[in-house]
């Protein structure tokens, strides 16, 4: 099983944050192999079901925002979704920022705003990728990788949107990945528990949204899982030093993607020992971190 606590590992895991989103488009083999190369530990991505049960990569239930398709990924094949492209809505992007810079019409509310760096290769015609892809590739190079599991809203897609899901990617682990080099995460704790269920040597954790808990490990302790997946500004000294006296991984996400400028709020969760972030800028976030 993929060791996660800090006290076991010896150091703070900086996880690539849909690969390293900074430097090339989420969720893309491009922002995989940067993640690499800028020094992340681990990649972390998100996975959703084609309408033929492939296991595609990709964080929105939709295709608009990172993609030239439209709808939801659920109304598509994997042959249909294979033709689309995932890199020129970041190339976009890019080029508007720097024009912007360029031009004085970008103006920070924050005198003291460090902006951060923007790449200027062009990623136009990178595809979406299939999660055993991705494993195989970590696998070759030795990265760790952090897979959530996605759930739609229920409230619009119902509570079984991707029936088969967890089944789906264990047998992708097992087939082309490395199971002592994986944890899976999600929103949805049924999934989680369910892994645990088939799987109990896989590394799971619970993610945890804006609620304020009565009891924040229940949900860990009920999925059976080995940590939580929680936004960085709900972690205190209490609650780390409450998970780790049952040796309960915390992954404080949020922070460290805007590295420079949270540079204060990074460091302090080094000092209060949360054990796994992950960034769109993994070099950036390791130097706050060596710099704490």
């Amino acid at each position: 099983m993929l060791e996660l606590l800090r006290s076991k590992v010896g150091r703070l895991i900086i996880g690539g944050h849909r690969g390293a989103e900074g430097y090339a488009p989420e969720n893309t083999m491009a922002s995989f192999k940067k993640a690499l190369e800028t020094g992340a530990d681990i990649i972390e991505f998100d996975v959703h079901l084609s309408k033929d049960d492939r296991c595609v990569l990709i964080h929105d239930e939709t295709l608009e925002r990172t993609t030239n398709g439209r709808g939801y990924i659920r109304d598509y094949t994997w042959a249909e979704l294979s033709k689309l492209e995932a890199g020129s809505w970041f190339d976009r992007k890019n080029e508007a920022e720097l024009t912007a810079r360029a031009t004085g019409e970008l103006i920070s509310a924050a005198p003291n705003y460090q902006l951060l760096p923007i790449p200027t290769e062009k990623f136009a015609g990178e595809p979406i990728p299939l999660l055993e892809e991705v494993l195989e590739w970590a696998k070759s190079v030795g990265i760790l990788v952090s897979i959530e599991l996605k759930a739609p809203w229920p409230f619009y897609c119902g509570l079984d949107f991707y029936p088969g899901m967890v089944e789906k990617v264990l047998d992708l682990v097992d087939r082309y990945g490395d199971e002592e080099a994986t944890s899976i995460h999600s929103f949805d704790h049924r999934m989680m528990l369910h892994c645990k269920e088939l799987n109990p040597n896989i590394a799971t954790l619970v993610s945890y949204g804006g609620a304020i808990f009565v009891d924040p490990l229940g949900p860990v302790r009920a999925a059976k899982a080995n940590g939580y997946a929680i936004g960085s500004y709900w972690i205190s000294p209490e609650l780390i030093e409450a998970s780790h006296a049952e040796e309960i991984c915390v992954f404080g996400w949020g922070l460290a993607n805007d590295p420079l400028n949270e540079a204060t709020d990074l460091r302090r969760l080094v000092a209060m020992g949360v054990d796994f972030v992950s960034a769109g800028y993994p070099d950036l976030v390791r130097k706050a971190v060596e710099d704490c």
